[in-house]
């Protein structure tokens, strides 16, 4: 069986994130997301502005397929980065949790997130919707590079 290990993490990114912008309407933009940064180490809004809410919901979900039952504390660590502080050196700085907090909810609301005690997790119909996508991806790279078909 093919899982989101298995293929390259941006170009199931980047599937996802069309899917979910298709094919899902819970998961839909706020407002305030075009005009704001994507957190407080960023100099500038995403270059991308239509398309980095869906992005980031479709790095979410990966996320939870890889790494289990997680929370938004924990996300935010995941999406850190290094702040540039002038003359002084540069620290780490947590993610933003708002957005990260609305996507799940999204997220939920279409029934691929379910919440538990432990942290969010992926229902089944999530789990399996990374799976289709990642079959297909796997299946055009195997078509490029006959030795992958073998795992096929």
């Amino acid at each position: 069986m093919i899982t989101a290990e298995m293929v390259p993490a941006d170009l199931l990114i980047k599937r996802l994130a069309d899917y979910l912008k298709e094919n899902v309407k819970e998961v839909k933009p706020k407002e305030w997301s075009f005009y704001a940064k994507t957190a407080s180490y960023n100099e500038r809004v995403p270059d991308n502005p239509e398309d980095w809410w869906y992005i980031r919901a479709a790095s979410l979900l990966r996320k939870l397929y890889l790494k289990g039952p997680i929370g938004v504390s924990r996300l935010r660590s995941e999406y850190s980065w290094r702040k540039r502080r002038g003359a002084r050196p540069p620290k780490s700085v947590k993610a933003p949790g708002h957005a990260i907090r609305v996507m799940m909810q999204q997220l939920e609301k279409a029934g691929l997130v379910k919440s538990t005690k432990e942290g969010r997790i992926l229902t089944g119909k999530g789990r399996s919707l990374i799976d289709k996508l990642s079959y297909e991806i796997f299946k055009s790279l195997a078509e490029k590079n006959p030795e992958l078909g073998k795992y096929l």
